[in-house]
């Protein structure tokens, strides 16, 4: 993650997973303002060691944008209007799950639950192996409460975020990110089928 003179975040995330005999790798970046509100984005993927698609997202004050190519979609051009504040975007990365909790009103206090208008996702799929394309869903999150955790990469003081009243079936999914305003993604426990922990191993630089 990098932060410019003009306030903006990026995120370039290399992301590997296998299941259920799905093996997606995505690379992709995605930029923040200084709200956390998406700007722009790339997403790369490949299913079993072959490109499947990539795609080019903008969001504007009223407009997201959509310039992709898949193996089974062919060529996409979209436009979906958008209002801020928005969630966030979808893109799968764990990093850029954690940033959709960035505007999530804390002050509402822990047990609190918020859920925003339409949200766009690259992919409905939940290893994000399908698109890329803007898809809508609709989500919420809970903050469960202050936290503090130890993984690999050290101690940390961290927002317990729930994702709650999902649309495409995505098994419970709770994340611990930092509450330090970089919104790091600490750790993360999702049920059901996935059946996954995802824990910080190692943690380089210092805050943005």
């Amino acid at each position: 993650m990098t932060r410019g003179a003009d306030g903006m975040r990026v995120l370039s995330a290399h992301c590997e997973m296998a299941l259920d005999g799905v093996n997606v790798v995505r690379d992709s970046l995605l930029a923040v303002d200084g709200e956390y509100h998406p700007h722009d984005a790339t997403v790369r993927i490949m299913n079993d060691g072959r490109w499947s698609g990539d795609g080019w997202f903008r969001f504007d004050e009223d407009i997201a944008s959509c310039e992709a190519v898949s193996r089974s979609g062919g060529r996409v051009s979209q436009r979906v209007p958008i209002s801020r504040p928005m969630r966030g975007f979808g893109q799968h990365a764990l990093q850029s799950d954690a940033w959709l909790t960035a505007t999530y009103p804390i002050e509402k206090g822990p047990g609190s639950q918020h859920f925003w208008g339409t949200n766009l996702m690259h992919s409905l799929h939940h290893l994000g192996a399908t698109g890329p394309a803007l898809e809508q869903t609709s989500s919420g999150l809970e903050f469960v409460g202050r936290e503090a955790i130890s993984v690999a990469a050290g101690d940390f003081t961290c927002f317990r975020m729930r994702l709650i009243g999902i649309s495409n079936d995505h098994p419970p999914y709770d994340m611990w990110v930092t509450d330090d305003g970089d919104f790091l993604y600490v750790k993360g426990v999702v049920a059901g089928y996935m059946d996954s922990v995802f824990e910080l191993e190692s943690l380089s630089g210092g805050p943005l």
